[in-house]
């Protein structure tokens, strides 16, 4: 597969996850209570973003060569996803707060987004 095509299925798997929490943090600072159906979407494109996410970002690494030794970068981003795979209990549980949580969501993804474009700590 093509360079651009893991970058896309990454831009694809970013927005599903940001999509995910979006729908479930307005619910929670609002006060309404989603359907089940409506929930299990807001959780379902989290999780499959972040499976994009991680499966393109391996695959770009291995594109760009980066596979026999990952730099620092790599791991710092892998962190970065993980935070954000955790930050839905966070959305869950304490959505109601609002901003706080959604600065704190936006300020990881931009994070991952300067390390990935300048590739460098």
């Amino acid at each position: 597969m093509s360079h651009e095509f893991y970058k896309i299925l990454h831009l694809l798997g970013l927005i599903l996850l940001f999509f995910g929490f979006g729908g479930l943090l307005v619910s929670a600072y609002s006060g309404q209570q989603l359907q089940k159906k409506a929930r299990m979407m807001g959780f379902i494109s989290h999780g499959l973003g972040l499976i994009l996410i991680i499966f393109s970002g391996f695959g770009l690494a291995a594109k760009l060569g980066f596979m026999s030794q990952l730099p620092p970068w790599i791991f710092v981003k892998l962190g970065i996803w993980v935070l954000l795979g955790v930050g839905i209990s966070v959305v869950k549980r304490k959505g109601h707060v609002g901003w706080p949580v959604a600065i704190l969501l936006w300020g990881l993804g931009l994070t991952a987004a300067i390390l990935g474009v300048t590739k460098s700590l």
